[in-house]
């Protein structure tokens, strides 16, 4: 439980720090900048991959065309579909909005979950759930402005997040963590380039995006990606997703630590209301109840340890 909340923790707190550096890139083209950041860090997990095997000297498991199907979805879903509805919402609504409604992925989560294993939602994950996504709106400013187009656009991202949980969680358990990053890392990349051609939008990143798209690549991504599904897998989709309630307040945070931003009560709020809704979820009694989603072997109840 603790591992996987570590690395929960530390997949989020990495996505927050996106807030610092997003900034940099808001006058290049969103599907070019995707198909960068997926592509660099596909190369990167790649790499990794290679250096393991050849340490290991044992043969990956085969990435079957069923798997490619799930992670098509995954990329399309919660990576590029994600990203793309996120920013376009930005742009029609008030981002306070925005991260209100995204920020009910928890309770969406700790709902959809057991019920895609048939099973129950557990009643302290729910109020985890809730809790931890009042906070995020306390920290975001609740926000009350906006178009429909953009609240629409909002729920898709939210889908987007509650997808990016959800879907990878049957690979896992045999293909590992960081064999589902690389490959949806790669699925995505081609996405991005459809967006890109249909859009007609290219650009090429000046020395200042360059440092940021690396950072995306680097850490928001490959890195991150890493974290969040080994802690899927170790603690399981409901429990993981109440940490994506971080990402306000690490933003927050480390827009503080770097100069560029100053909190405000608010955040202190939500920071507070996040680690209470955390608190309540991981003190929640494990789901003991024969229709529950571990009696049925659901793939998040599966192995600990992640295969490269």
């Amino acid at each position: 439980m603790l591992r996987g909340s570590a690395f929960a923790a530390l997949a989020m707190i990495m996505v927050g720090s996106s807030v610092a550096v997003v900034g940099l890139l808001r006058d290049f083209p969103v599907h070019a900048g995707q198909a960068l950041r997926f592509g660099l860090a596909a190369v990167l997990l790649l790499i990794v991959l290679k250096a393991l095997r050849r340490r290991g000297g044992q043969a990956p498991p085969r990435v079957a065309a069923a798997d490619w199907v799930r992670v098509t979805v995954l990329a399309a879903l919660g990576m590029v579909g994600f990203n793309v509805a996120l920013t376009e919402a930005g742009k029609h609504t008030d981002p306070a909005l925005v991260g209100v409604i995204v920020g009910c992925a928890p309770i969406v989560i700790t709902l959809v979950s057991p019920l895609v294993a048939r099973g129950r939602p557990t009643g302290r994950l729910v109020l985890a759930g809730v809790v931890v996504a009042a906070g995020a709106a306390v920290a975001h400013g609740f926000g009350l402005g906006g178009s429909a187009l953009g609240v629409l656009l909002s729920v898709c991202a939210l889908l987007g997040e509650v997808a990016f949980a959800l879907v990878a969680a049957p690979l896992l358990p045999r293909l590992g963590a960081l064999r589902v990053s690389t490959c949806a890392c790669v699925a995505a990349v081609p996405l991005c380039l459809v967006g890109v051609v249909v859009t007609g939008e290219v650009a090429r990143p000046d020395g200042t995006e360059v440092l940021a798209l690396l950072w995306l690549a680097g850490a928001v991504t490959a890195c991150a990606y890493v974290c969040w599904f080994t802690a899927v897998a170790a603690i399981g989709p409901e429990r993981a997703g109440l940490f994506t309630s971080l990402v306000p307040v690490s933003a927050v945070a480390l827009t503080a630590v770097l100069g560029v931003g100053d909190p405000t009560l608010g955040h202190v709020l939500g920071a507070a209301f996040v680690l209470a809704g955390l608190l309540i979820g991981m003190w929640a009694a494990p789901d003991t109840r024969p229709s529950g989603s571990m009696r049925r072997g659901a793939p998040w109840a599966g192995p600990r340890r992640l295969s490269p």
